[in-house]
């Protein structure tokens, strides 16, 4: 059986005659015709994944923006309150500091919604790479399962991945999930990581 790291739901559909993917604001939906053999599923999307992720990228640009109130990192146990300091002249520029009490500070035009997603997902990407890749690291010791780099990115179809050359990717998003299913997306990679490093002539360095 082959495994997919996309994200999707199934859904049944008499009038169905052949699987229709759909995408849209809660994500991919595959309709299958009734009896389909649902292990086929992967594959099809496996070979579909640069159309799914291009069409969710396109609904995620097309969905209107809404400034938060505040961010909640639930992997590593962090909420903050998130205060907005409007300066319509600042020439598109903004900034983004912490404070106490767990406050973001977000100055620039808030009126420009684009601008100010863009802020805090900069933000985001510094606060992934701060807490996921040592988090990644310390995991990787206790299993003795090295792997050469770690990177983080926004992925739109998948929580992380790993390359030929034992690098492992990990998506930005993580910080928004439990503490534990982070973990499990980790051990995840590294068994990958621990297939390959099992094969002939193929070396890993240590991660310390």
């Amino acid at each position: 059986m082959k495994h997919t790291d996309i994200n999707y739901t199934v859904r049944e559909s008499l009038r169905a005659k052949r699987v229709i993917l759909k995408v849209g604001s809660n994500g991919l939906e595959v309709v299958v015709p009734r009896r389909f053999g649902r292990r086929k599923i992967p594959g099809i999307l496996e070979a579909r994944r640069q159309w799914i992720e291009n069409e969710l990228q396109r609904v995620i640009d097309a969905s209107p923006l809404i400034a938060p109130g505040c961010i909640d990192l639930n992997a590593v146990d962090e909420s903050w309150q998130i205060n907005y300091v409007s300066h319509s002249a600042s020439d598109g520029k903004f900034s983004v500091r912490e404070s106490a009490s767990n406050r973001l500070l977000v100055d620039g035009d808030v009126e420009d919604a684009r601008g100010v997603s863009s802020i805090l997902i900069q933000w985001l990407h510094h606060k992934a790479r701060a807490h996921l890749v040592p988090w990644l690291k310390e995991i990787s010791r206790e299993f003795d399962i090295p792997f050469q780099k770690a990177t983080v990115r926004g992925q739109t179809t998948r929580w992380a991945s790993c390359s030929q050359l034992g690098n492992i990717s990990l998506n930005r998003s993580l910080l928004f999930l439990p503490n534990n299913l982070v973990r499990h997306v980790f051990l995840h990679e590294l068994c990958h990581i621990k297939s390959l490093t099992s094969r002939p002539n193929f070396g890993v360095s240590s991660t310390n």
